[in-house]
């Protein structure tokens, strides 16, 4: 069997330009693969703070129901303290001193927890506030590709100026994003 030759097409302007455009295309669409999941790392770092600071809230809620606990406990001791035995009334106050004691430890751990409650917060919306700039970045770099893919479409040079500008735009913004303490 034959084989068949296929005529050599010369290349023409319009396809150097096709090609041209399409190395642009995939340019972009390689920087947009990289924003999109250092987007996606960062949107996952901002959950797990927010549910880092949740948990130490809700350890922080725990001991400050343990501190109202001991609380009750003396106001109960306080209110019974005339009717106790000499013997009762030494007990009473080694269990009151115990649990001032506990109730100051508490008030203090409390304190603690929330404060790295607060810190895991403000780093989840430092977050939050750098992957919505990086969000736009993303964004300005897929309206770039379909820019640039409506010069293939209209042979109008316009798009593709149009959307290698917003593509260097996109980068600025998501170099900014990932580089800048937000």
């Amino acid at each position: 069997m034959s084989e068949i030759e296929l005529p050599e097409t010369p290349e023409t302007p319009e396809s150097h330009k096709e090609r041209t455009v399409g190395l642009i295309i995939a340019t972009i669409a390689v920087v947009l693969a990289f924003v999109t999941h250092k987007g996606n790392d960062i949107h996952q770092d901002e959950i797990l703070a927010h549910i880092d600071a949740s948990d130490q809230y809700a350890f922080y809620q725990a001991k400050k129901e343990r501190h109202a606990q001991l609380d009750i406990q003396l106001n109960d001791l306080q209110l019974r303290a005339d009717t106790f035995s000499p013997t009762e009334l030494a007990a009473a106050t080694r269990l009151r001193d115990s649990y001032t004691s506990e109730s100051t430890r508490l008030d203090g751990e409390g304190k603690a927890i929330q404060a790295k409650g607060d810190d895991l917060m403000e780093e989840s919306r430092r977050l939050a506030r750098k992957s919505s700039i990086l969000d736009i970045g993303e964004i300005a770099l897929q309206i770039s590709v379909v820019l640039c893919s409506l010069t293939i479409l209209t042979e109008q040079g316009l798009f593709v100026r149009l959307g290698m500008g917003l593509a260097l735009a996109g980068v600025a913004v998501a170099a900014w994003a990932m580089l800048a303490p937000h």
